[in-house]
């Protein structure tokens, strides 16, 4: 028989060394992205609650899907009624919750924001591993890929085309943002990075015009037609350049979180460039 001492530290090593983890039962998100990688990866039996966003159709591309999961307001105090033992929450959403539930005890993980579809896959081998379903988020990479090597296939020798995107506020978006290498993929240049903008930042309708792009992605969807923020999508400038120009109207659901539903937007593009 092995000294006490020695047995201790063999059973340490092996429970080191075992892959085997209980797969988290109780699993709350608290914001729409993680919503959709938990609908994309998880077992349904272990979703306990999602975020309020997750049925807004007009954000969420699994808003069909989520059915009967009860959904939640990110606060603490409506998370803890789940008795989650794993929280999952993307970078900004629900920081307070995200600090109280931590100090509490309770199991959070972040998700940095992605910014390329690299970063994508990434993400759904960690969401994958955290619920323990590994094998789903390798089957969606393998799709993916190989759908965007289709479209190029399809598409790659067309000639690159300038866009630039437009969002309540006069927002658009530069280098280091998912719409940026969504655009790359679908074979066009995206002339708010060619001025030097990196991430979002609004644009006067003035800078807009001078760029002159071949084509325009206004987006109407992430404010109420009626606000001001809306205000200059309505422009008469901005409706003569329209009418000159092509205006792409990619689906919001398809584009704001990381997913396989981007490739509907990469090819959504690539069809029309």
């Amino acid at each position: 028989m092995l000294p006490t001492h020695r047995a201790l530290a063999i059973a340490l090593l092996l429970a080191t060394l075992s892959p085997a983890q209980a797969k988290p039962e109780r699993i709350v998100s608290l914001g729409l992205c993680t919503d959709q990688l938990l609908l994309l990866l998880a077992e349904r039996s272990q979703i306990a609650s999602l975020s309020a966003r997750a049925v807004d159709p007009r954000m969420s591309y699994l808003a069909d899907a989520v059915g009967d999961i009860p959904l939640n307001n990110a606060s603490a105090e409506q998370v803890i009624g789940f008795a989650p033992d794993l929280v999952i929450a993307s970078e900004f959403v629900g920081s307070d919750a995200v600090r109280l539930l931590r100090r509490l005890g309770y199991d959070v993980r972040r998700l940095p924001v992605a910014t390329s579809i690299d970063e994508i896959y990434r993400q759904l081998e960690t969401v994958a591993d955290w619920t323990g379903n590994p094998g789903r988020a390798a089957a969606a990479i393998a799709t993916m890929r190989e759908r965007l090597a289709r479209i190029r296939a399809r598409h790659g020798d067309r000639p690159n085309r300038r866009i630039i995107a437009y969002a309540p506020n006069g927002y658009t978006v530069g280098s280091g943002t998912l719409e940026h290498d969504l655009f790359a993929a679908a074979g066009y240049r995206n002339l708010a990075a060619e001025m030097g903008i990196v991430g979002f930042r609004p644009i006067s309708l003035e800078t807009l015009l001078a760029a002159d792009p071949d084509v325009l992605q206004i987006d109407r969807r992430l404010s109420p037609e009626a606000s001001l923020a809306s205000s200059r999508l309505e422009h008469p400038a901005l409706a003569v350049l329209a009418g000159r120009r092509e205006v792409l109207d990619i689906p919001t659901p398809l584009r704001i979180c990381p997913g396989p539903m981007v490739v509907d937007a990469v090819e959504l593009m690539a069809v029309r460039r």
